[in-house]
């Protein structure tokens, strides 16, 4: 829903940023220019002219608690009356670790940063200055952010990313060195088969396999347990580290992670998005023996003015302690599941392709395929629909509902009932109208 304000700001944006975003997600192929926003609150945002809008985004899942939560404000509050002291620890940061620790099945010792590029940036380095090797295996369809060493096969299409049991190591962006794809292993995700040949060309060259144990990054994909117990069992059998990257995973099925969800235990894991509660937070870390290569215990650097400040610190609390009240998850996993069904419903009754697949607090919609048929794989995930997802997302921006043209998808807990009965009206219109110009 365009609206001249919005033109105006875009033409300005232009002018002084790249694209006139200041992130490349934001470009917004469904609506053909960014979706600016005022302000937030809840489960709500509001455009340039004041329009109340129901987020279906949620800051690409880093606002679970919702935008603007009152304890998250109160922790940023209290972070200013404090002061903004950088490159100091205190009470704060060091009970944030005991609380991590206790919490995440993984965890023995942490450390933290800003941005999950840099959490997974700083994982690969421990793996390589413990082990002594250089490559790492990730797998196809899975995002790891932008750091040289995991840029490769986020979403290529099929066409572009080799043989399906044998996948490149493509390029997800230029500017990287020559050389880098020289130390990438892709591998498909959920292939048994294909990871073993994978380890038998390169295993005694792997300093890690790094995975999102719940696929969410190309919409919601569970492991296959049998899939997830083999990486386990050969990563430990041949002395490679074993890392889930759960910054998108974290806190969507539970207080301990997918890791707790899934029962199985890496060597080192990272967080973000989620638990800083919409101000920007990540951590890593993992088995003691691991984590002290870290210096000031190893040589493996990580430092930084802004690691652990104050305002992400004491926000994160708020975060835990909200999480583990009485009924959070009820509620939270409770509006999803009502969600997934109306949703279901929605598509079912215009006819309209879509299959939807929700794990805890997350969930995608891939049109254009089977609804009846289970997404195991990214190739098959590469097979929806674009353009129909595009319309989808542009009729429920008319009808007050912002979705975010991407993989993946989510409520947070200030959302209830009545939002999603909203959404679910919104969508079967959509679906609807969406059928009836495809005649």
């Amino acid at each position: 829903m365009r609206t001249q304000t919005a033109s105006n700001l875009y033409q300005r944006a232009r002018a002084v940023l790249p694209g006139g975003v200041t992130a490349n997600a934001r470009t917004n192929p469904a609506l053909g220019e960014p979706f600016y926003v005022s302000r937030s609150e809840g489960p709500f945002v509001y455009d340039l002219d004041g329009r109340r809008v129901i987020d279906l985004c949620m800051s690409n899942g880093a606002t679970l608690l919702g935008h603007g939560h009152p304890a998250v404000v109160a922790a940023v509050r209290r972070a200013a009356d404090l002061g903004f002291a950088c490159a100091y620890d205190g009470e704060a940061q060091v009970a944030l670790a005991e609380r991590l620790v206790e919490q995440i099945p993984c965890f023995e010792l942490v450390r933290f940063t800003t941005s999950g590029t840099e959490a997974t940036f700083y994982v690969v380095r421990i793996a390589r200055a413990y082990t002594g090797r250089t490559k790492v295996l990730k797998f196809e369809g899975q995002f790891h952010g932008f750091n040289d060493p995991l840029a490769f096969s986020f979403w290529p299409l099929p066409e572009e990313g080799g043989p399906a049991d044998a996948p490149i190591a493509r390029p997800e962006t230029a500017g990287l060195p020559a050389n880098a794809e020289r130390d990438v292993v892709v591998a498909p995700f959920n292939d048994s088969a294909a990871f073993r040949r994978a380890l038998d060309r390169v295993g005694d060259e792997l300093a890690a396999v790094i995975m999102e144990p719940i696929s969410y990054d190309v919409g919601a994909i569970l492991p296959d347990p049998a899939f997830l117990k083999l990486v386990r069992d050969e990563t430990a059998r041949r002395g490679i580290v074993l890392i889930f990257d759960e910054v998108l995973s974290g806190y969507r099925t539970g207080p301990d992670c997918a890791q707790g969800y899934l029962g199985v235990t890496p060597d080192l894991s990272t967080l973000g998005k989620a638990i800083g509660g919409g101000v920007p937070l990540s951590v890593f870390g993992g088995r003691r023996e691991l984590m002290s290569v870290v210096s000031p215990l190893g040589s493996a650097i990580h430092t930084g003015t802004y690691n652990a400040h104050l305002i992400p610190i004491l926000a994160a609390h708020a975060f835990l302690d909200t999480i583990g009240r009485d009924g959070f998850y009820d509620h939270l996993l409770g509006i999803h599941q009502r969600l997934y069904a109306g949703l279901r419903q929605a598509f079912a009754e215009a006819g309209l392709p879509v299959r939807l697949q929700g794990v805890g607090a997350r969930f995608g919609m891939y049109f254009g395929l089977d609804p009846a048929v289970e997404v195991t794989r990214y190739r098959q995930a590469a097979r929806f629909d674009r353009e129909m997802m595009n319309r989808f997302c542009r009729e429920m921006h008319v009808r007050g509902v912002y979705v975010n043209p991407a993989w993946h998808h989510g409520l947070s807990a200030m959302h209830g009932d009545s939002e999603v009965d909203r959404i679910v009206e919104a969508a079967a219109e959509s679906a609807q109208a969406i059928s009836a110009a495809n005649g």
